[in-house]
């Protein structure tokens, strides 16, 4: 009987540890557990993130190749307008022989208006202060045009207003040209 009682102590001795171990690291398993699954869904939702980052930068790249040709387009037809509007340019197409001053004068308002009327959805394609410089530039030259007829005598000829005009100011549109430039380089 003693040893029954020996044995049933050495029994207890080494299951009873076993046992208590098995519990905690059952335990410590239904822990880990619980904070995967509590975790999942917040990987997930990062996942989902990362996911629609991927996909708007994705978007944003093909918007970008879609636009950029229309932009350089853009850009292109806004320097080919400040060109056109430039005095030697105008005067060159508007100017006939036997014209009369207010004839020509006519002519060239309404060429610099048709043009940046041609052009205003260009406006689109570049910067607020780009295209401010553009307007400001199609301004200048009118004032300009218009201060030159004004200073002519009654009796001027279209060719004497050709001759001031080569003559006038055209930093206003040299700084438009290098503003659509810049942004050019930006692209």
């Amino acid at each position: 009987m003693q040893f029954q009682i020996s044995l049933l102590l050495g029994v207890l001795v080494f299951i009873v540890p076993i046992a208590a171990l098995t519990v905690l690291i059952l335990a410590l398993i239904k822990q880990v557990n619980r904070k995967n699954t509590t975790t999942e869904p917040i990987l997930s939702q990062n996942e989902l993130k990362l996911e629609q980052l991927k996909m708007e930068h994705s978007e944003m790249i093909e918007r970008k190749k879609l636009v950029s040709p229309l932009k350089i387009q853009a850009m292109e037809r806004l320097i080919l307008y400040l060109e056109r509007i430039q005095p030697q340019s105008l005067v060159k197409r508007n100017l006939q022989q036997g014209s009369n001053i207010r004839n020509f004068h006519l002519a060239l308002l309404q060429n610099i208006r048709e043009e940046f009327e041609h052009n205003l959805a260009q406006q689109l394609y570049v910067s607020e202060k780009t295209w401010q410089l553009i307007s400001t530039a199609k301004e200048e030259l009118i004032k300009q045009i218009n201060l030159a007829v004004s200073n002519l005598p009654e009796n001027a000829t279209a060719e004497q207003l050709a001759s001031i005009l080569l003559t006038l100011d055209i930093s206003v549109s040299q700084m438009a040209i290098q503003a659509v430039k810049l942004e050019f380089t930006k692209l």
